[in-house]
């Protein structure tokens, strides 16, 4: 197994090192490298980071690059992860995104899929995860839920409104299940939740985990753009209007074991400052 990363000596990368995982130095951008890193291998992951305002079109280029690169190194199959509702547009027509980094999020979602598509390999896969419940622990519920710590779990999203939702153990089972099957897992693509809950849900959910109140506050989109960002603000209420239609039976279809938000919950130290 091999990790692609941009500094073998940070210490993300020297974890991955002590596990017996050999390291390839390169760039996303760069052809040359990650054809060097695929060479002797099967199977490639392609993740990217997200939209990136300083670089239109990063996404899918990246995705492009890695599906070239890999086909010149003798690659056979190509595991990409994407997010769920890619593709929404055709089933909310009537829906139009209005928030420029937002456009900008499904624009290259979907441009990396059609990539991954027509790579040529083998076999390709495209999983699509629905929310993180790792978002509700640190560091990233800091800029999403940064209330949270203090019992309140504050939204812009309608109390109605049900969120999906899958873990990054999940997800990796998933990933590494595509590896070992690839024959079973071409051509699929698969939107990945373990549960689907409301955020008055999810709040009793971690009320019972964590031992303390945790109480689902809504907030209108005016005021949540003031408390985060306009574009986050937005993305609350694009839960309203298309939301992730990932749902455990999705993944169980193709003997998938997911997990529930309760049982996700349970074992994680809520005690702890990370969480």
């Amino acid at each position: 197994m091999t990790a692609f990363v941009r500094n073998p000596s940070s210490a993300a990368a020297q974890a991955l090192a002590e596990q017996g995982v050999a390291l390839a130095t390169g760039d996303l951008n760069d052809a040359a490298s990650l054809e060097a890193a695929g060479a002797g291998h099967d199977a490639v992951f392609s993740v990217q980071a997200g939209v990136n305002p300083a670089d239109p079109g990063a996404e899918p280029r990246q995705a492009r690059n890695i599906a070239t690169a890999a086909k010149r190194a003798g690659v056979t199959q190509i595991i990409h992860t994407s997010v769920s509702s890619t593709g929404w547009r055709s089933l909310h027509p009537d829906v139009e995104v209005t928030d420029p980094l937002m456009k900008a999020y499904w624009d290259e979602k979907e441009a990396a899929e059609d990539a991954i598509r027509q790579s040529g390999l083998d076999h390709w896969t495209i999983f699509k995860p629905a929310l993180f419940m790792e978002n509700y622990l640190r560091p990233k519920l800091d800029y999403q839920y940064p209330d949270l710590p203090q019992g309140k779990l504050v939204t812009a999203t309608s109390p109605q409104t049900v969120l999906a939702l899958i873990n990054t153990d999940d997800f990796g089972a998933a990933v590494a299940a595509a590896v070992a099957d690839p024959g079973t897992f071409h051509e699929a693509e698969i939107d990945l939740a373990g549960d689907a809950l409301t955020t008055t849900d999810i709040a009793d959910t971690l009320t019972k985990a964590a031992g303390r109140e945790i109480t689902a506050v809504y907030v209108s989109p005016e005021e949540q753009a003031q408390r985060l960002s306009a574009s986050a603000a937005y993305s609350q209420i694009w839960n309203d209007l298309v939301g992730y239609p990932a749902r455990p039976h999705h993944a169980a279809r193709y003997g998938l074991t997911t997990t529930t938000l309760e049982q996700w919950a349970a074992k994680q130290d809520w005690h702890t400052p990370a969480a």
